[in-house]
């Protein structure tokens, strides 16, 4: 590693021109501040060719201060050789090497060019020529000279910076180290190439997906395709049963039926030969039949004419004999009344007949009124046992008009069921008022509904909003009530606000303002309390059923009570009957004196009438016994006649249509054979042959079921939405072409991807071998700094891991231990100013220490910030016992012992009113003999 011997300025900020020697292990730059400590520092880096300080001051900076369009920056570097004999600047050989740095200004903005020569040569030699570099070659130059990204990234350092170093974290330090040592660079490159395999990885996710869509497209288009090859085979199959299978069917038809004809014309033919002889016979035996019957006939008309004369004869006898026998009777009878007229009493009789006859009359209406009502529980246990309900007539009057307007309602006791058989009583009481409340299934028939109700005056609620039931709070009286549909909206509030209790002094411990009902039907409300139970039901099934048995009560009460009432209308019409007879026996002694002769001659003729009567009724029996045995024989005949004409019409008929079902079957046969001839002519030979029919006929059993599988074909060509477009065929051959490539495409780079994720995971686990050594190296390098220092440094290896998140996170933990007072971290709070001042420069200085290239160089600003004499000759004694060349920065304010260590002293002064330039920067240099000597005396 090279070292400055001598720096020269031109143009550089407020300096015109100077040089200053370089040439001491510690140099010291001291100045007020604004004096130019800091600038002669930035030239050093210019001249360096680093940028990548964190400021906004750069060489163009500097050079617009003065004016001048160039400046030049010239240094004298050590060109020695290492320990393996190697020079920084070979091949130049010399042991001094000038770099030079010329700044002008081209086209309105600056640039730099570059020299390396062999030994010390002025500006004004550079400038008539030689090789100039730019910035990447002359820094390439550099870092074969030493000067390498470490020292680069030192140079760097801002102004009271030095003590930092010791303030990263584990993590932070080895990123560090990596990245002086150009290892984080090779890891960023690792860490490109796992982003670049990731980005692959999501590209070839994406791929996937494309690959999966492009997987639905081809499914898609094989249905498409299975679909129109569907269809096109139906299609085929249609057109092959229209234009041949369906021809080669009729024509077997009409072959078979053309050879079937004749067979069954004959057998026709021999059919009806049979059924002419049965007809003739059928004549023959109609006509004998026919003459015996009419023999019958007269026999039946003589004995029906001796029929009359014995009804005549008898109706005669017998109608004399009953008027003697009524005129016997009525003698009698008379006599008995004439018998009973002195004990009778007249108006107690007129009185007992006209109270039975009321009593009648009472009884009579009494029955009208039980059978109208009988008639009424009849009508309601028919709609009752159906499933109905008992409807008043006002309400059935509205519902049929609202039926009649075609609006559709339910009522309200069709849609309540009472759970809890308990409280049957509470609800039925709580619901009465709604029993006939009407509910409209559709909300826009309201307004006319209203209409009908204001024109009927119907005096009950039609409700139009309904709503589904919430859940019913826990105790309340909804909880006991089911609806089979929405009921009114307000109707399950009204009900969940009321609640259930025992009896009246569990309700009185309830809150004032809950309404509450017992199961007896006691209501408590905001009104006050009341029971409003009863007897009545109307909702829910029970309410059927109770109503069924009330109903069927009544019915057997109404039958028992009537046949009461029979029993006593004829008891009553038998007295009443009797009574009139005996009122009117107050006449009979009269009519038996003035009638006396008639009684006699008929009480006398009565036995020869009756005799004469009897004998004419045993005439009249045997003459209805004869006309009787005629009639049934005559009977019999005419079944028999009818049963005969009933078959020669039969056969007659059957002659008819035998023969025009020959005459038929004849034209029939005859068309076939026309019709076949002209059908085979029409056809292909080959399709016309007796084998290829009889196949056909196989395979589909007649021409109708040919037709029934086109209908069936063209059922399904209508229904199944087939395809159509031939082009969804090379469409799905595209489809499929695409597919395939595109997972060739995949496999193939996922295969690269898999290589080459294998090939970075072990470049890098190699790597990590590297990365190891740098860290012992580094370790190595701190522990020499803390013997040369007299500070004891442990360094604890990371673990370095091929893995992301190990290599992320790994850190390198060094501790401290100042004067053998313990063990401290890098940042733990426990360290003094001084000390941390230590800590960073122990960090910073084996950054930069090469065993293989001695030397080099650190520029730091304000080393001695905030430090104490103590600590200041500390920090120098360590400066001077590395093998660096240091050139340090210090304000005027400080210490002198900040001067101890330093063998040369440059002085920066600001500029001075006035003038254009700065003052050279001043120069003083130690002699390090006089020191010794005065340090011996």
């Amino acid at each position: 590693m090279f070292e400055f011997r001598s720096l020269e300025v031109v143009h550089w900020d407020y300096w015109q021109r100077f040089q200053l020697p370089l040439d001491a292990s510690v140099i010291t730059v001291v100045g007020p501040n604004g004096s130019g400590k800091t600038t002669l520092l930035d030239a050093l880096r210019t001249l360096l060719a680093i940028e990548d300080r964190d400021t906004a001051r750069d060489y163009k900076t500097y050079l617009r201060h003065n004016g001048k369009g160039y400046a030049w920056l010239r240094a004298v570097v050590s060109n020695r050789p290492d320990r393996r004999g190697g020079r920084p600047f070979f091949p130049i050989k010399d042991e001094q090497v000038t770099l030079a740095c010329r700044i002008r200004k081209r086209g309105g903005d600056w640039s730099r060019d570059y020299q390396i020569v062999a030994g010390d040569v002025p500006v004004e030699t550079l400038e008539q020529g030689g090789e100039w570099l730019g910035v990447r070659d002359y820094r390439v130059r550099l870092a074969g000279a030493g000067l390498t990204r470490a020292i680069c990234r030192v140079l760097t350092l801002e102004q009271g910076a030095t003590d930092k170093l010791c303030q990263l974290s584990a993590r932070e330090l080895l990123q560090l180290i990596f990245d002086v040592f150009e290892d984080k660079a090779v890891l960023d490159d690792y860490q490109r190439a796992r982003a670049e395999q990731f980005d692959v990885e999501k590209e070839l996710g994406q791929l996937g997906q494309d690959l999966a869509g492009l997987h639905l497209r081809m499914e898609a288009a094989k249905a498409d395709v299975r679909s129109f090859e569907e269809g096109m085979a139906l299609r085929q199959q249609r057109q092959r049963l229209q234009v041949e299978i369906a021809p080669k069917v009729e024509l077997a038809e009409l072959r078979a039926s053309r050879e079937g004809a004749r067979p069954r014309l004959v057998g026709l033919r021999r059919a009806l030969n049979e059924r002419r002889q049965a007809h003739a016979l059928l004549l023959q035996q109609d006509g004998a039949a026919v003459a015996a019957r009419t023999q019958l006939q007269q026999a039946l008309d003589a004995a029906l004419a001796q029929l009359r004369d014995a009804e005549g004869a008898f109706t005669a006898a017998r109608d004399d004999a009953r008027d003697a026998e009524k005129l016997v009777q009525r003698r009698n009878r008379l006599a008995e009344l004439d018998a009973q007229r002195g004990v009778l009493d007249v108006e107690a009789l007129s009185r007992q007949v006209e109270s039975g006859r009321r009593r009648m009359a009472e009884l009579r209406l009494e029955g009208e009124r039980d059978q109208v009502r009988a008639g009424e529980i009849a009508n309601r246990l028919a709609a009752l046992s159906g499933g109905g309900r008992v409807v008043e007539p006002f309400e059935r009057d509205f519902r049929a008009a609202l039926q009649e307007q075609g609006i559709d309602h339910c009522v309200l006791t069709e849609l309540v069921e009472i759970a809890d058989p308990a409280w049957r009583v509470a609800v039925e009481a709580v619901l009465a008022p709604y029993r006939h409340l009407l509910l409209l299934e559709s909300p826009r028939d309201a307004a006319r509904a209203w209409q009908l109700g204001e024109r009927l005056q119907y005096r009950h609620f039609v409700v139009a909003d309904r709503a589904p039931v919430d859940r019913p709070s826990k105790g309340s009286l909804l909880e006991v009530v089911k609806f089979s549909a929405h009921p009114p909206a307000w109707l399950p509030r009204q009900l969940d606000r009321i609640q259930r209790v025992a009896d009246t002094e569990e309700g009185s411990r309830l809150p004032k303002g809950q309404d509450w009902i017992t199961a007896r039907g006691y209501l408590r409300e905001h009104r006050g309390g009341r029971h409003i139970g009863g007897n009545t039901q109307h909702y829910g099934a029970g309410a059927r059923q109770a109503t069924l048995a009330s109903l069927r009560a009544e019915q057997t009460a109404l039958q028992q009570r009537a046949h009461a009432r029979e029993q006593e209308l004829a008891e009553l019409g038998t007295r009443v009957d009797a009574d009139q007879t005996r009122l009117l026996g107050i006449g009979a002694g009269q009519e038996l004196v003035t009638r006396a002769a008639e009684f006699a001659e008929a009480e006398q003729r009565l036995p020869l009438l009756a005799e004469a009567a009897a004998q004419a009724a045993q005439a009249l029996a045997a003459a209805k016994a004869d006309v009787d045995v005629l009639r049934e024989r005559d009977k019999a005949e005419g079944i028999a006649a009818a049963t005969r004409r009933s078959d020669i019409a039969n056969a007659e008929r059957d002659l008819r249509e035998r023969s025009q079902q020959i005459d038929k079957e004849r034209q029939q046969l005859v068309q076939n054979i026309v019709q076949f001839r002209r059908r085979r002519a029409q056809m292909p030979a080959a399709w016309r042959s007796r084998e290829v029919l009889q196949a056909a006929r196989e395979e589909y059993e007649s021409a109708a079921a040919v037709r029934r599988e086109m209908e069936r074909i063209d059922e399904r060509l209508a229904r199944g939405g087939f395809i159509e477009d031939e082009s969804c065929v090379p469409l799905r051959d595209k489809i499929a072409a695409d597919h395939a490539e595109l997972e060739a495409t995949i496999g193939k780079r996922q295969a690269h991807l898999h290589r080459a994720k294998r090939i970075t995971e072990e470049a890098r686990g190699a790597y990590i071998n590297v990365l190891r050594a740098t860290v012992r190296r580094y370790k190595k390098n701190l522990t020499a700094l803390g013997e040369l220092a007299g500070i004891g440094v442990d360094v604890e290896m990371p673990e370095l891991a091929n893995e992301d998140i190990a290599l992320a996170q790994a850190g390198l933990t060094v501790r401290f231990d100042f004067d053998r007072k313990g063990w401290i971290g890098l940042d733990d709070g426990e360290a003094s100013g001084g000390q941390q001042v230590m800590k960073s420069l122990l960090l910073l200085v084996a950054l930069l220490r090469d065993e293989d290239q001695p030397g080099g160089f650190v520029f730091i600003d304000e080393p001695f910030a905030h430090l104490d004499v103590f600590n200041i000759e500390k920090v120098g004694r360590f400066l001077r016992s590395t093998d660096a060349q240091y050139i340090l920065t210090t304000p005027i304010t400080h210490n002198l012992n900040v001067f101890e260590p330093s063998d040369l002293v440059l002085a920066t002064s600001k500029r001075r009113g006035g003038n254009a330039w700065a003052e050279p920067v001043a120069v003083l240099k130690r002699d390090r003999s006089a020191d010794a000597e005065a340090e011996a005396a």
